[in-house]
């Protein structure tokens, strides 16, 4: 073998000896880690409570999509950070670990929540009062986390709550004069005295009615104390005297200028206008039917 061929072959020698080298030396992929659950505050609480999760990988390659308290599954949590989360004790846990789960694995708590049986509720305060349907009642007590149900006489009314210690409640329809309730994990709470349903406010009006040439009904609904509620887009019917009574022609509803303005079949006889009865504002405002004068047209 010639000195340039002995050179070429431990040239070509040496680069296998690199490559497969390289292929020896080359690093395994970092393996992903659970979530690790260090801390949680509080350390107690009845169901309901709001309870912050401190550790690390809750949202790093997989973020955390499930929290447990005793292997009860929290309905509500927040994911801060990747080392904190925001849970809701839910209903039905009990005593036990803390558990955060994600795609590469659980991290549990080295110590148990504690929960606590929740507190009887007390209504000790509602205001206003007395209302008509729709009204918007702050309702004052304690115990209020975790609140499933507020009523008024026994009717449930629709609520949020502010804090433990306040809820915001609206009367719905049908309700009556009677206690209001509020139902949670811990038990019902009723109040002492009653919230007492009052009839809705009621705006009397008037309407005008004018006949212009082939037809057209113009008109304007005024109401008392200038209550815009019962003027600006309600609806107006505009009917002829038949045979057999008042008949419907025509409606429209009135502009923002309390309005309206209605072509109708250009016949002879007796016309009038007539705005139907109108509940405003959830039931606390109600406006009354009213019927024009009766024009005739030739």
């Amino acid at each position: 073998m010639g000195r340039w061929q002995r050179r070429t072959a431990t040239v070509g020698a040496t680069l296998a000896l690199a490559v497969a080298g390289a292929e020896v030396v080359v690093a395994p992929a970092a393996r992903a880690l659970a979530p690790v659950v260090v801390v949680f505050l509080p350390l107690t609480g009845p169901t309901g409570t709001s309870v912050t999760i401190t550790g690390t990988g809750f949202a790093d390659s997989s973020v955390a999509n499930g929290v447990a308290f005793n292997g009860t599954p929290a309905t509500s949590f927040n994911v801060d950070s990747d080392t904190q989360i925001t849970a809701t004790v839910p209903a039905g846990a009990t005593t036990g670990p803390v558990t955060v789960i994600d795609g590469e694995g659980t991290g549990t708590s080295a110590v148990d929540f504690v929960v606590t049986p929740s507190p009887l509720p007390t209504v000790l305060l509602f205001v206003p009062s007395s209302g008509p349907i729709g009204t918007t009642v702050t309702i004052t007590g304690t115990g209020y986390t975790g609140t499933s149900a507020v009523k008024f006489n026994g009717r449930p009314a629709s609520f949020d709550v502010n804090s433990d210690t306040e809820i915001v409640a609206t009367v719905r329809k049908r309700t009556t004069t009677g206690p209001v309730s509020v139902t949670t994990p811990g038990g019902t709470g009723t109040s002492l005295t009653d919230f007492t349903v009052t009839p809705p406010a009621s705006h009397a009006r008037s309407v005008s009615l004018r006949l212009r040439l082939h037809l057209v009904a113009t008109g304007r609904v005024v109401a008392a104390g200038n209550f815009g509620a019962c003027e600006v887009g309600v609806v107006v019917k505009i009917q002829r005297r038949g045979p057999n009574g008042w008949q419907g022609l025509g409606r429209d509803a009135t502009g923002g200028r309390a309005r309206y303005r209605e072509h109708v079949t250009d016949h002879a006889g007796r016309y009038r206008t007539v705005v139907p009865r109108r509940v405003v504002n959830g039931g606390q405002d109600v406006c009354v039917r009213t019927v024009s004068s009766v024009r005739t047209h030739r």
